[in-house]
């Protein structure tokens, strides 16, 4: 017979879809890939170099520990939250079909970046982490007090064939010993 397949993802996988999400933030904050400009959010307020490098590293640091799973719903929600404003602003200012494509590119990655955490429960989420979890020592509630008893072990009844067998040769063993000459010497064999 075949267990059945549970619906849910293991532990290891959601953390794998984590780090493939992370990384293509990662590569995009180092400019490896082309997408998402992160630089577009702080413009209005910093000269371009300092708006990018703000946005580069601000996207790197929350990749990495989205990647790392470093408080993981805040980073999550930071991280999708700059992604979203900053496509907004750099999309839906001027509404091209090439823009609305990249806006919803982007809209897709903030939100999978939120489905990293959310599909996690309290304990998984504690887990989560990839470079601060440790294991620790859960215990087992028991329903019930639990009493010990001694075992005992119970004297094994000889078969009736091998009672007969000995009790022949114990009768024959004694009738065949001879008279010992040496009264005063003790056999330290006769027990066996």
């Amino acid at each position: 017979m075949t267990t059945p397949l549970r619906p849910s993802m293991d532990q290891t996988g959601l953390n794998l879809i984590r780090i493939v999400i992370g990384s293509y933030f990662l590569a995009l904050s180092l400019d490896l890939v082309s997408g998402l400009d992160a630089a577009t959010l702080f413009a209005a307020l910093l000269p371009h170099a300092t708006a990018d490098l703000i946005g580069s590293t601000l996207l790197f640091c929350l990749s990495a520990a989205l990647m790392a799973g470093l408080q993981l719903r805040l980073c999550a929600l930071s991280l999708a939250l700059l992604v979203f404003c900053s496509s907004l602003v750099q999309n839906l200012i001027i509404v091209t079909p090439d823009s609305l494509s990249a806006f919803w590119r982007d809209l897709t990655l903030a939100t999978a970046v939120l489905l990293t955490y959310l599909t996690l429960g309290p304990g998984a989420l504690r887990r989560a982490s990839v470079l601060a979890h440790r294991a620790r020592l859960r215990r087992a509630m028991a329903q019930r007090a639990i009493n010990p008893r001694r075992i005992t072990p119970q004297t094994v009844q000889k078969r009736p064939v091998q009672q007969e067998i000995r009790s022949a040769l114990a009768a024959s063993t004694l009738s065949r010993r001879p008279a010992s000459h040496e009264d005063d010497a003790e056999n330290i064999f006769a027990n066996i």
